[in-house]
């Protein structure tokens, strides 16, 4: 068998394995504070102080937090039978054969919208939906790209994720971009279906931090390697153009009461009290918009939300005060609404909706204080109702 790229999953059973798994996001790391880092119901908090702190959903780095014991029904890599011709007896193996045989060229310098990024892609590569960067499926590359304000840290979050089992660096080395100092790397992601190998660019000025992740398959890479550190090392960064998610991910949201759209960082939207810093602090107010890497059949969008929304924020039935479909939507979806107390005694209400484009789940996370939930809920509703695409 070998990793390959391709689209998200078809199947209903890849959906709801993907939810399955993603309580693993409680144990990753935030920024944000422990009410975040918490297990069990804190799941969807934990989630959504990820996808602020660092992109972590998935979605538009889809490869990027795999880690070798992880299944990966759920992203850009998917099983591919082998052709069985291959007995053993020749001098080179089908997997060598491949890496011989690959190639790979570079088109002209492109501009990935709402990062203030310019690179040479893949010829033929196409944006990736729902993220910032580019996608060619005929050679099976995909480059994610993602800026965001913060400390150093924040690289290390780009590469991985937030996950603390990612692969260490195989290899890494100094590089200036745009007169400021970075590194460029790679790894390797072990799957059940093969090996995927990434190249990684990350930079930092300061006040932001730039991740640009490539991903292909470890059978291509000697045919692959060199270019795509080219196509890394292309990389131009204005370090003074405005960050819009929206524009990023082709997504907008809102307008909506009390929150205003940061433009802090790439990687999801995230829509703030105006003036408050970012990342978010525990208990803020805080919502989060973001695209997955999973595909949903679009006849069985409804009958599988409220199963969905319930995997993302997981509560004992009587603490669970809303469920509901979103009506006068954008988009068809879901809504659930849960209550918990924190460690510190803190009474706090989690909101997790769904709404689907053409089969793709957008995730909506928010959280606020119990007592001001009769203000905030219908808000994260109305947010929710308003999600539409570009």
């Amino acid at each position: 068998m070998r990793a390959a790229l391709r689209g998200p999953a078809s199947t209903s059973e890849g959906i709801t394995s993907t939810f399955e798994r993603l309580p693993a996001a409680s144990r990753f790391t935030n920024p944000a504070g422990s009410m975040h880092r918490s297990t069990h119901f804190f799941l969807l908090l934990a989630l959504g102080g990820l996808l602020v702190a660092c992109g972590g959903s998935s979605t538009r780095t889809n490869t990027a937090a795999r880690s070798a014991d992880d299944e990966d029904d759920d992203s850009y890599v998917d099983e591919e039978p082998e052709d069985d011709d291959d007995d053993g007896d020749g001098p080179v193996d089908a997997a060598a054969l491949r890496g011989m045989m690959a190639s790979l060229e570079l088109g002209e310098p492109s501009t990935v919208p709402g990062t203030g990024v310019t690179m040479r892609a893949p010829a033929g590569a196409q944006p990736m939906p729902f993220g910032a960067g580019f996608l060619s499926l005929a050679e099976r590359v995909q480059i994610s790209v993602a800026v965001v304000e913060g400390g150093e840290e924040v690289l290390e979050a780009l590469r991985t994720g937030g996950d603390p089992r990612a692969p260490a660096p195989a290899a890494e080395s100094a590089l200036t971009v745009q007169g400021q100092a970075g590194r460029i790397g790679r790894d390797e992601i072990r799957t059940q279906q093969g090996v995927l190998e990434r190249q990684w660019l990350l930079v930092h000025d300061g006040t932001r931090g730039l991740g640009v992740i490539a991903t292909y398959e470890q059978d291509r890479a000697s045919g692959y390697r060199s270019t795509i550190r080219e196509a890394l090392t292309s990389v131009e960064w204005d370090r003074e153009a405005e960050l819009d998610a929206a524009v990023a991910l082709g997504i907008d949201v809102g307008p909506v009461e009390g929150l205003e759209l940061s433009h802090r960082s790439t990687a999801n939207l995230v829509m703030l009290e105006p003036g408050l810093p970012f990342p978010p602090s525990p208990g803020q107010v805080v919502l989060t918009v973001s695209p997955l890497p999973a595909r949903v059949p679009e006849d069985r969008v409804m009958g599988l939300c409220p199963q969905l929304a319930a995997q993302f924020l997981p509560a004992p039935d009587d603490e669970v005060t809303r469920e509901a479909d979103l009506e006068e939507s954008a988009l068809p979806g879901c809504e659930r609404l849960a209550s918990a107390e924190l460690p510190d005694g803190q009474r706090v209400v989690a909101y997790a909706a769904l709404v689907f484009h053409e089969g793709t789940p957008i995730l909506i996370t928010a959280s606020v204080g119990e007592g001001a939930v009769g203000t905030w809920g219908p808000r994260f509703t109305n947010a929710a109702r308003s999600v539409r695409i570009r």
